[in-house]
């Protein structure tokens, strides 16, 4: 056995709380026990781990816990070594509880943090007087220099690749606007809340950068997501995007005595009067490209109703067809997307039968944050008016 097996190491660099030692022999075990009786003398508590013997008897002789005022452990014994993760209970954010936290650390309160460090190095104290290596991690403060060790301890790294001069490849270095980014430039790029951020930029891998944004925080972009400050809309300090969900439409009640007198007007015009209200919402449907085909229905000599498609945007090329191409409309699958067939099974049941068949589904991706999701208050307007909207 190597001495590069034969090591511990823990966590602190990414704001973890474990502590795992690695040896290929069963000596590792007795150093766990050794651990253990020296956490006692300290004020632990340690015990099997009560889940793991409620749920799984047989896996129990290999799971521990332990607690020492608010500071609580788990551990678990592997053949090639062990494994020990520190957490607490008093300020979490997983609704599971501390252990299943990310970035322990951070969420420690400040004493529960120092009795852990503490712990931790009567910990690694112990196991380098049996002969163990530390290969931890150094514990890096500036975010610049969090970057540094990324971008130098990547597989990918290549001499020079943090320097300015570097050239990274066009398709992997092109910003919003088609401009080539080099390393060390500051560049803008908006938050989820869609507010002006802007950082220092250094190449990571494929077409991700890493940005530092101040000295403790740094985030990793596409580099589609990066413009400079040469518009107007650039310039705006927070862009808002349109959705469904902000428009006062979006809110509205219809009421209930109207909605009845629709239903009832609805009946009264028969499968030609609804068929011609349903047409109208396709082709308001094609205009928003929510449908990339403009599809319509007719009826047939013998009463029964079909489906034809006049124009179409699909796969990006826009055709008008000079005669209508018919379509298939009953069926499990129509020829259409999943979206396309919603809408045309919904109105066809509409018009045959003079149901309510359009539910509160009015957008692409179904949350009403979809780039065109701001017209679906618009479209349950129109639902409702021609007496299809579910309410």
């Amino acid at each position: 056995m190597s001495e590069n097996d034969k090591y511990f190491e823990d966590n602190l660099a990414s704001q973890g709380t474990s502590f795992y030692l690695r040896d290929e022999s069963d000596h590792s075990w007795a150093v766990m026990e050794h651990v253990f009786e020296k956490m006692k003398l300290r004020g632990w508590f340690i015990q099997t781990d009560q889940r793991i013997l409620r749920d799984y008897t047989c896996l129990a002789k290999d799971h521990f816990e332990g607690q020492k005022g608010d500071l609580k452990f788990k551990a678990e014994k592997y053949r090639i070594g062990f494994k020990i993760e520190f957490f607490q209970e008093i300020n979490t954010v997983n609704r599971s509880g501390g252990y299943y936290d990310f970035e322990k650390l951070k969420l420690m309160p400040y004493l529960l943090r120092l009795s852990f460090l503490t712990e931790l190095k009567h910990i690694k104290e112990t196991c380098k007087a049996d002969g163990y290596m530390d290969q931890s991690k150094p514990v890096i403060a500036r975010a610049f220099d969090k970057v540094m060790d990324h971008i130098k301890s990547s597989c990918h790294y290549r001499e020079g690749k943090e320097l300015p001069e570097y050239e990274v490849p066009s398709y992997n270095s092109k910003d919003k606007g088609g401009k080539r980014i080099k390393n060390g430039e500051v560049k803008y790029f908006r938050d989820h809340k869609g507010c002006l951020q802007r950082g220092t930029v250094y190449h990571n891998i494929n077409n991700m950068w890493w940005v530092i944004l101040h000295e403790h925080k740094y985030r990793n972009i596409a580099s589609f997501e990066f413009f400079d400050l040469d518009s107007e809309e650039n310039r705006k300090r927070k862009l808002i995007k349109k959705s469904g969900h902000h428009k006062p439409a979006a809110r509205i009640k219809f009421n209930e005595t109207a909605t009845s007198q629709i239903s009832k007007e609805c009946k009264g015009i028969g499968k030609l009067g609804r068929l011609m209200k349903a047409n109208e919402m396709l082709a308001k449907l094609y205009k928003f490209d929510w449908t990339s085909r403009h599809f319509a229905f007719e009826l047939k000599s013998n009463g029964r109703l079909s489906l034809v498609e006049i124009e179409s945007k699909a796969w990006g090329n826009h055709t008008v067809h000079e005669n209508p191409i018919k379509l298939s409309l009953y069926g499990r699958e129509l020829p259409m997307s999943g979206t396309e067939s919603y809408w045309v099974k919904a109105l066809r049941e509409y018009v045959v039968h003079g149901k309510r068949t359009v539910t509160e589904w009015f957008c692409k991706d179904s949350n009403g944050q979809g780039p065109d999701a701001h017209y679906w208050p618009e479209v349950r307007k129109l639902a409702w008016e021609i007496g299809a909207l579910v309410s």
